[in-house]
C-alpha cells in the first residue's frame, strides 16, 4: 500500500495531493530539527578540549559502556544530534539529505506523525548499532578509534530516505551532484555499501572504517517495517498518552468526599450532569464517586417522599 493511500494522511496539514515537493508548513518542521542539531553542533565545538573530543560530546553520543552499564538511556536518541566535529562534510550531508528529502517525507506524512518517526528513527538505528558492536565484543570506546563512538543522524536519515524511496522509486536524483540516478538504484546503492561492511565484520574481519554502517542499515530497516507495517506512531502515543492521567493522583488535589455535607442544589446539578453522562457514554463509564452521588440523590429523594 502507497503512502498516499492511508485514509489518515489525506487530512494531514502537509498533504499535497502526493505531488513531489512540500509547502512551508512541512519544510519548517525539517527546519527545527536541523536548527536543533546545528546548536548541539555548536556546542560541541564549544565546549571542545585541546585534544580531540569535547564535553557534550562525551554526555550525548551513544556508548556501550555508559548504555549499559551506567543505564545511560538518553543516550539512543540523543547522539543523533552530534556529529564529527573534524568532518565538517559529516553534518552537512547529513542535514541536507535531510532537507531535501525529508520535507517532501513530512508532506507526506504530516509534520507531527515525522517528528516521531524522525525520533524512532534515530532511537531504533542506535538501539541496532549499539547491539551490534556488543555483538562483536567492542564495548570499549578510545578516543583514538570513535568509530565505535556512534554520533550523527545518518541513521535516521536512512529511514526518511529508504521511506523516500518506497514511495518516489523511479525519481531521479542526482549522485556526487553530477550522475542522475533513479532513487530505488540509488537505495540498492546504499544497502550494497553498508551491508558488506557489516557482513565483513560478522565473519570475523576487523573494524576498518570510522563510518557506523550497522547505524545506517538500521535506520533502512526502521523506514522499511515503517511503511510495510503500515505504522502511525502519533496515534500509538496519543493512545498511550490518553492512560496516564488516570495515574496521575496530587496528593494536595485530594478531597474527602462526603454527600452528606453537599448543598442540595449542589447534587442536583451534578446528578444531572451524570444522567446525561449516562445518555452519552453509558452507565459503565460512571467513576466510584458519580455512583456514590447517585446513592446518595436516590437516598434523599426517597427520604423526602415518606
Amino acid at each position: 500500500m502507497g503512502i498516499q493511500n492511508r485514509d489518515y494522511l489525506k487530512d494531514e496539514p502537509g498533504w499535497n495531493g502526493g505531488g513531489y515537493g512540500a509547502n512551508w508548513q512541512s519544510k519548517s518542521q525539517v527546519v527545527k530539527l536541523i536548527i536543533v542539531t546545528a546548536a548541539v553542533f555548536l556546542l560541541q565545538i564549544l565546549t571542545s578540549r585541546s585534544a580531540d573530543g569535547s564535553a557534550v560530546t562525551d554526555w550525548l553520543s551513544l556508548e556501550a559502556g555508559p548504555l549499559f552499564r551506567q543505564g545511560q538511556i538518553w543516550r539512543l536518541l540523543t547522539y543523533a544530534f552530534c556529529h564529527s566535529q573534524r568532518d565538517l562534510l559529516h553534518i552537512v550531508m547529513n542535514m541536507y539529505m535531510l532537507y531535501v528529502i525529508g520535507t517532501v517525507v513530512c508532506s507526506l506524512t504530516g509534520d507531527r506523525e515525522f517528528f516521531w518517526f524522525y525520533i524512532c528513527s534515530a532511537i531504533f538505528a542506535g538501539i541496532c548499532s549499539v547491539s551490534f558492536y556488543v555483538i562483536q565484543g567492542i564495548d570499549q570506546v578510545t578516543r583514538q578509534d570513535d568509530d565505535v563512538m556512534i554520533i550523527g543522524a545518518s541513521g535516521a536519515v536512512m529511514a526518511v530516505f529508504m521511506l523516500f524511496a518506497l514511495h518516489y522509486p523511479r525519481q531521479k536524483m542526482l549522485m556526487f551532484g553530477i550522475v542522475p540516478i533513479e532513487v530505488r538504484w540509488l537505495l540498492a546503492l546504499y544497502v550494497v555499501f553498508d551491508g558488506w561492511p557489516v557482513l565483513k565484520m560478522l565473519a570475523g574481519g576487523a573494524v576498518t572504517s570510522r563510518v557506523a554502517h550497522s547505524a545506517h542499515l538500521g535506520g533502512l530497516l526502521f523506514g522499511y517495517l515503517y511503511f510495510r507495517w503500515n505504522m502511525r506512531i502519533c496515534l500509538w502515543w496519543d493512545s498511550f498518552a490518553g492512560r496516564l492521567p488516570k495515574f496521575r493522583r496530587s496528593s494536595k488535589n485530594l478531597r474527602v468526599f462526603n454527600p452528606e455535607a453537599q448543598p442540595a442544589a449542589d447534587i442536583s446539578e451534578k446528578v444531572d450532569e451524570i444522567l446525561e453522562k449516562i445518555s452519552r457514554e453509558g452507565e459503565a463509564s460512571l467513576t466510584a464517586r458519580e455512583r456514590n452521588i447517585l446513592t446518595q440523590a436516590s437516598r434523599k429523594l426517597r427520604k423526602d417522599r415518606q
